[in-house]
């Protein structure tokens, strides 16, 4: 075949170009995902806020419902002529603080296993 001069002189599209536009798509791309990753990271910071506002929310309707029912049962206690004010007080306020030590040693229980050790282990750095 005969290659005519106007074709030899057409070449393709040079490397620094090619590079070019690899860079400006990789740019470009990475715009979008940053953008992507704020809106998404916004979200979830709204989310997280309404999670906290409604656990605090749901704490303190919570503490309210249980100091009603330690009310009524020191109520009660004195009404019937169980025992005085002071002893159903008393009794109440050990009670709570007998439940309250619970929770505190279960969750002290529970911390153990909040070391990675699994992770730790597989990075290969020292186990706890």
């Amino acid at each position: 075949m005969d290659r005519s001069p106007e074709h030899s002189n057409a070449s393709p599209p040079s490397t620094a170009a090619a590079i070019h536009s690899l860079i400006d798509s990789m740019r470009g791309w990475l715009d979008n995902f940053l953008d992507l990753v704020v809106l998404e990271g916004k979200k979830a910071g709204i989310g997280l806020a309404l999670m906290l506002g409604f656990g605090v929310g749901a704490a303190v309707l919570l503490i309210t419902g249980w100091l009603a029912l330690v009310a009524c049962a020191v109520a009660a206690l004195v009404e019937n002529d169980i025992l005085g004010w002071a002893w159903s007080l008393l009794i109440a306020a050990l009670l709570s603080f007998a439940g309250a030590g619970g929770l505190v040693f279960l969750a002290i229980k529970r911390s153990k296993d909040l070391l990675f050790s699994a992770t730790r282990r597989q990075l290969g750095l020292k186990s706890v």
